[in-house]
């Protein structure tokens, strides 16, 4: 994987990053969160796509996409970030067992809110989740206010771990309250599609695989109409992936 660009500089010398401490090193210097000023959240998305835009595969998961390049930066990420967001008809069909990304980047903590791990928050408003997701760093269920106590019984968490939230900016919100100000969205494209016509995304990092598919298959954002310019950040291109990352345009 070569390091071509980055804040729109392009890098003397590229060099081949493999999979070891070095490429960790240099992209997870490469996606630190910023800083979010008090109160306020930074929030992050992070999907994959192949060339011709499907987000998943036959199966309906977006494991045929996977490949090594966009697990390597993928794992970075998350060890990153202070909590990972996902909606429930993501987390019903994909695997999150395990949401704490590369483990050398946990200790000492690179997260902005100090965590020894990244938290998990599901968007839920029926709590109806898989027993197996990752609790270990912490785990939020948001939902409307309306269904908030049913589906924090359904789902099994304490009422402090719930977050009423009627709109997208409240659920943002209620996690930079609780010190979870870094915030890594990874879909579904309805949940997105809600932060990104909100304008609530602040970066959009695209992995591309170097595959088509063809296929139905849902693009990455899917919601309410919007038009944002994004600014384009750095680029890494792998043999398998490219994966660019975007800031929202001021």
């Amino acid at each position: 994987m070569h390091l071509l660009l980055r804040d729109g500089e392009l890098l003397p010398a590229p060099h081949l990053l493999r999979d070891g401490p070095e490429a960790v090193r240099m992209i997870a210097d490469l996606y630190a969160f910023p800083e979010p000023a008090a109160g306020s959240a930074h929030v992050r998305a992070m999907m994959n796509a192949t060339l011709d835009g499907a987000i998943h595969g036959a199966d309906g998961t977006s494991g045929p996409l996977r490949n090594p390049d966009d697990s390597l930066v993928f794992g970075v990420l998350r060890a990153l970030t202070d909590v990972v967001l996902v909606g429930a008809g993501t987390v019903r069909v994909e695997d999150y067992s395990s949401v704490q990304g590369r483990e050398g980047l946990l200790s000492p903590s690179r997260r902005p809110g100090g965590a020894a791990r990244p938290a998990l928050a599901v968007w839920s408003n029926s709590g109806d989740l898989p027993p197996t997701l990752d609790r270990r760093g912490g785990f939020y269920l948001i939902a409307s206010p309306e269904a908030a106590a049913d589906a924090g019984r359904r789902a099994g968490v304490d009422p402090e771990q719930v977050i009423p939230a009627a709109t997208p900016a409240a659920a943002i919100h209620g996690l930079a309250a609780r010190g979870l100000r870094a915030i890594q969205a990874e879909g579904g494209p309805s949940a997105l599609g809600q932060l990104a016509a909100a304008g609530l995304l602040d970066e959009l990092c695209l992995s591309t695989t170097h595959r088509t598919i063809g296929g139905p298959s849902s693009r990455v954002l899917h919601g309410p109409e919007h038009d944002q310019g994004w600014e384009q950040r750095s680029l890494l291109v792998g043999e398998h992936a490219t994966i660019a990352r975007y800031r929202r345009g001021r």
